[in-house]
C-alpha cells in the first residue's frame, strides 16, 4: 500500500477550504439603536389658563315675602386647571340697565344695580366632551340703591361644560351668591337669598 506524502494531504485539506469559503456568506445582524425618550406624565395637558365671558340672570329674593330683585349681568370669569379633577377661578357679576323690583302687587324698573366678585374652588369630572363641576368659594355681594349694600359670604354652585371647537368650551351654571338673615340692614329683610343662572363660552389658552 502506498503511502500518500503529508504535503499532498495538505495542500488537498487547503484548497477544499478554499472552495467552501467561496461559498459561506456571513449575514451581520443589523444594529437596534432604542432612542431614549422621556415625557413627563402630563397632569392637566395643555390647557391650564382659561377665561370665560357669559350672560347672567341675577335674582334677590326676600324668602318670607314676595319681594324681588332681578336684572341681567355679564359675568367676566378666569380660571386655572392645577389637575384634571380641580381648578381655580374668578369670577364677576355686574348688571346692566334697570333693575326690575316687585313688592307683591306692583314692578318697577329701577336704575339700581347688583355686582358679585368671588373666588371659587372648581372640582370637576370630564366624559368625553362633557364636563361637570362645582363651585365652592367665597365672594362679595353687592346691590347699589343709591346706597351701597354689601355682604360677604360663602357661596356655591353646579354647571356643565361642553367642549365645542378647538379651545373653545360652552358652560351652564348656577351659582348661590348669598343665602342668609338681612344684608347689611337693607330695608329688604329677613331671609334674603341672592341666585344667579349663567350662559357663557370659555377660551382655553
Amino acid at each position: 500500500m502506498k503511502k500518500i506524502p503529508r504535503s499532498v494531504v495538505v495542500l488537498l485539506l487547503m484548497s477544499t477550504f478554499a472552495i467552501a469559503d467561496r461559498s459561506i456568506v456571513l449575514v451581520q445582524e443589523p444594529e437596534i439603536t432604542v432612542a431614549e425618550t422621556y415625557e413627563p406624565l402630563p397632569i392637566i395637558g395643555d390647557k391650564n389658563f382659561y377665561a370665560g365671558l357669559g350672560y347672567a340672570y341675577m335674582k334677590m329674593t326676600n324668602d318670607t315675602s314676595s319681594n324681588n330683585i332681578t336684572g341681567r349681568a355679564i359675568t367676566l370669569l378666569a380660571g386655572y386647571n392645577f389637575h384634571k379633577y380641580i381648578a381655580t377661578e374668578g369670577r364677576y357679576f355686574a348688571t346692566w340697565g334697570n333693575l326690575n323690583v316687585e313688592d307683591g302687587t306692583t314692578e318697577v324698573d329701577k336704575d339700581w344695580d347688583m355686582a358679585n366678585v368671588a373666588i371659587y374652588l372648581k372640582p370637576k369630572y370630564s366624559i368625553d366632551n362633557f364636563t361637570l363641576y362645582g363651585l365652592l368659594g367665597y365672594g362679595q355681594m353687592s346691590l347699589n340703591n343709591h346706597t351701597k349694600y354689601t355682604e360677604n359670604g360663602f357661596q356655591w354652585g353646579l354647571g356643565a361644560n361642553f367642549a365645542t371647537i378647538d379651545k373653545v368650551d360652552v358652560f351652564v351654571d348656577y351659582a348661590k351668591l348669598y343665602d342668609d338673615k338681612d344684608f347689611n340692614d337693607l330695608v329688604m329683610q329677613n331671609d334674603i337669598s341672592v341666585d344667579s343662572f349663567n350662559l357663557g363660552v370659555i377660551y382655553n389658552f
